[in-house]
């Protein structure tokens, strides 16, 4: 069975009845969510606040309860209850359904409420342990050479309180009897990854005389665990908790419930390598740090960090001794989110928790300081051979070249070629010819079938299915669109859709779709494959000169609509402001209104416009 409909099978499984998110948000007003993260003050029909979002003296965040909708209008993020919830917790469409279906009384699918049942027990197990390792650090005698350890360390006990920190007595049994005895099963604590299984039956506790470290999600709900032995113990530096039903060690990041918010901040995810640079950092006022669990980087550990943050800069020694095939195998795993990366240069000798505890000031210049991934292994490779031999410098080109290779967006790896030159002392037309001539072919396999109509899709309106299974249909016109234009989608799924397809066809000039969808989210893939399903139905086929044009005039009327949506806003804020005599608010909202009109009006003469030839620009 391919992978595709292997995706297709268990997105029908996971899908949504129809009309149980129109039920979820009949129960959940959306002034009541959004009220939770944001004073929000009422203005006639409307309320307004400051943005959670970005950073912000005047509210320009609007609530517009008869629409179920809010939108901002300094930052632009826009939505509904789902995914004002996906934003602010860093959650997938799956997540943020399961967590209000559950807050408005609504079940989900048998199958879904009895996998979210199993996941809520083994969470509870997790939560229970960790309470009662925290116990065992704290009060214990046992743990007497733990406590003195980590203040050996520098750590107060305001950071071991606020990451949880405990202890695990170096017993076989003494957690799984005390879980025991509250109720848990040993396949509970075998599946929370807290034990494993005996030879002689049972199971004996994982964690043995080692520091306890709770790993949490963005949301800060338990994970899994990590362990760190006494300097005198046996057994391996570090123990992490097994992979699970709840814990995916490559997309996890330690400590981002406690750093989202900085991180938001500050639109810059700092990543180390282990718990205690993260605790020393978050000590010393450095809170935008997080740890990647001591594993090599991975493309689901930066998108996390993305959700929050417009770059991240590493830590550590990404170089590891100029090694060019860890450095390939790091490129090829963050592929299309290396851009992102920086890299931050620690003194030798050194590791983050010295630094910062020695010389705040020197980390805090190194992080400003942090250097892009690709151009980072680029000037450091060049210093180790001599550029100025012909031998040295065709090894270090066919070394850098090898490395561009692995980058996905082929209009990325020429926006390297000039660096590249620049150092090489190499003609930039050369390097092109070579890149071009050692690139890997890209195989093209048949579109995957489809699946039956799913509530995502209900939820579009009937422009957004327009203009989706147009780009879906005809790659070519993704390919048109400008570089950076936002889709002008009211939906989540379908924007993640769009922006997901886009970047496809941006590497690839006839993308899988196989693989495509297949490296979906759920709520996306259920998404793509029932758009496509409709449009087979049809009997639907792509016709690149008349759909080009239906494009055209679909997206600018999901712009107008837009505007007309911003608009309505606005004449509730004004008449709210009128009935206050707040006259400096009217001013403001008035101003709003004319460019918003001003807009529109542009955008109504270039839906009359003449269609343009494909390639053309409108100025």
């Amino acid at each position: 069975m391919t992978r595709a409909r292997t995706a297709a099978r268990e997105v029908r499984r996971i899908t949504t009845p129809s009309g149980i998110v129109a039920e979820i948000k009949s129960k959940l007003p959306v002034a009541d969510i959004v009220g939770e993260t944001v004073a929000l003050k009422r203005a006639g029909t409307v309320h307004k606040g400051l943005c959670p979002f970005h950073a912000e003296k005047t509210p320009s965040f609007i609530v517009t309860p008869d629409r179920e909708t809010w939108h901002c209008f300094g930052c632009g993020e826009h939505g509904d209850i789902f995914t004002f919830l996906m934003r602010r917790d860093g959650l997938d469409f799956r997540e943020a359904l399961a967590r209000l279906a559950e807050r408005a009384g609504v079940e989900l699918s048998q199958h879904t409420a009895r996998e979210d049942r199993h996941r809520r027990r083994l969470r509870e197990a997790l939560e229970a342990a960790i309470a009662w390792y925290r116990e065992v650090l704290l009060q214990a005698r046992q743990a007497h050479r733990a406590r003195t350890y980590l203040a050996e360390r520098g750590l107060s006990d305001e950071t071991l309180e606020r990451f949880g920190i405990g202890y695990a007595l170096n017993t076989w049994e003494a957690m799984s009897k005390r879980l025991r005895a509250k109720g848990f099963t040993d396949d509970e604590l075998s599946g929370a990854g807290l034990a494993s299984p005996s030879t002689r039956g049972g199971v004996y506790d994982r964690f043995r005389g080692r520091i306890i470290i709770p790993i949490r999600d963005a949301s800060g709900r338990a994970v899994g665990l990590g362990g760190r032995i006494l300097p005198e113990g046996e057994g391996p530096k570090y123990l992490n908790s097994p992979a699970t039903a709840l814990f995916d060690k490559s997309r996890t990041l330690y400590g981002i419930d406690l750093a989202k918010g900085a991180i938001r901040r500050e639109k810059l995810a700092v990543i180390v390598e282990g718990y205690s640079d993260v605790m020393a950092a978050h000590q010393a006022g450095f809170v935008n740090v997080v740890a990647s669990l001591g594993t090599a980087l991975t493309a689901g550990q930066v998108e996390l960090a993305n959700r929050y943050a417009d770059a991240v800069a590493l830590a550590y020694d990404v170089d590891l001794a100029g090694e060019t095939a860890t450095q390939r195998g790091l490129l090829e795993e963050l592929g299309p989110v290396v851009s992102k990366v920086r890299v931050i240069r620690i003194p030798a000798g050194k590791d983050p928790d010295e630094l910062i505890r020695t010389d705040p000031d020197q980390w805090r210049k190194a992080v400003a300081d942090a250097a892009e991934l690709l151009p980072y292994f680029m000037q450091r490779a060049a210093g180790e051979v001599d550029l100025r031999q012909a031998q040295g410098r065709s090894g270090y080109t066919r070394r850098m070249l090898d490395l561009l290779r692995r980058l996905p967006d082929r209009v990325e790896q020429d926006s390297y070629v000039p660096q590249l030159a620049q150092l090489a002392g190499i003609d930039e037309r050369i390097l092109r010819d070579e890149l071009s001539r050692g690139g890997r072919p890209i195989p093209i396999r048949p579109a995957v079938d489809g699946a039956t109509q799913a509530d995502g899709e209900t939820r579009l309106t009937p422009l957004e299915r327009q203009a989706l299974t147009l780009l879906l249909l005809s790659p070519s016109l993704a390919r048109e669109l400008e570089v950076g234009e936002r889709l002008p989608f009211r939906d989540e799924s379908a924007q993640a859709l769009g922006d997901a397809w886009r970047e496809a066809v941006g590497r690839d000039a006839s993308p899988d779709l196989e693989q495509f969808v297949a490296g979906l989210d759920a709520a996306t893939a259920d998404l793509a494959l029932s758009m496509l399903a409709s449009a087979r139905a049809r009997g639907a086929r792509p016709d690149t000169s008349a759909d080009r044009e239906d494009l055209r005039v679909c997206l600018v009327r999901l712009r107008i609509a837009r505007v007309n949506d911003q608009l309505a806003d606005l004449e509730a804020l004004i008449r709210a402001a009128s009935e206050e005599d707040a006259a400096g608010d009217v001013g403001e909202l008035e101003r709003r209104v004319h460019q918003l009109h001003e807009t529109r009006r542009q955008l109504e003469a270039e839906m009359n416009a003449p269609a343009l030839v494909a390639g053309e620009r409108r100025s």
